[in-house]
């Protein structure tokens, strides 16, 4: 199918324009943009990131969006294991390290975000079960599918797999921390909220007074944070979520 850009929201603007700090020599870098859009009329350019992220090996940055509130682990029939990202409604990200390091990725639920809805401004839903995927390269040249597997390989991408942060706590924020070699990386951001037996309609039911309307249909903002340490010899490698702080 063709491939879809998302709508830019006002945070996004806002998020590439201030939110990273490194020393005033280094070379790092958040956009809100992708690396080769996609040819009008035509199905190519790969995956429709979102942010393009460029790290060295002592930097910190941040950004903030919305995606959907089951993008990362959709349900049956529609979305059949192991394909259950959707891959338009999560955010991606082309990340590059120019050195080895040690990366530590935190992905918390934001409350208050912005974005536009056709031509009115909403204010994205504060319910994210954020969950993300790495996956090593970027896909700037295949055809984008709707759907995609957050914890191995698909086939319509050239990207591959390495890791997830799959929150099955269904905390409201996910940290990870992993050694990665200089190179280009994809990661694959979305919510994951605990699996229902029968799933709220959204084009029915009513966000305001409907607790599970709320939190399983919609746009839900999230805030991301990355850092980046000299990489150690050692192995030290870790995985954690749930953050008390946050919810």
């Amino acid at each position: 199918m063709i491939k879809i850009r998302k709508t830019l929201s006002l945070v996004s603007a806002l998020s590439a324009l201030l939110a990273f700090s490194m020393p005033a020599s280094a070379v790092s870098s958040v956009t809100y943009a992708d690396p080769v859009p996609s040819t009008p009329g035509a199905c190519d350019g790969g995956i429709s990131y979102e942010w393009m992220a460029k790290m060295s090996d002592n930097h910190t940055i941040s950004f903030v969006n919305h995606v959907g509130a089951k993008s990362f682990n959709e349900p049956p029939p529609a979305y059949e294991p192991p394909f259950t990202g959707w891959t338009h409604t999560s955010n991606w990200v082309a990340f590059e390290l120019t050195k080895d390091a040690q990366v530590e990725i935190e992905v918390t639920r934001q409350e208050g975000v912005p974005y536009t809805s056709g031509s009115t401004v909403a204010t994205a839903r504060n319910k994210l079960v954020p969950a993300f995927a790495i996956y090593s390269g970027w896909d700037n040249t295949s055809c984008e599918d709707h759907r995609y597997n957050n914890a191995g390989n698909f086939d319509w991408s050239n990207i591959k797999y390495i890791t997830n942060t799959p929150n099955k706590g269904g905390w409201p924020s996910v940290t990870r921390k992993i050694k990665l070699k200089a190179g280009k990386y994809s990661i694959a951001i979305g919510g994951t909220p605990k699996v229902l037996e029968t799933y709220p309609d959204a084009a029915t039911c009513d966000p305001a007074t409907d607790a599970a309307c709320y939190a399983y249909t919609g746009r839900h903002g999230y805030r991301v944070r990355v850092k980046t340490n000299p990489s150690r010899s050692e192995s030290d490698n870790a995985s954690t979520s749930g953050n008390s702080t946050n919810q």
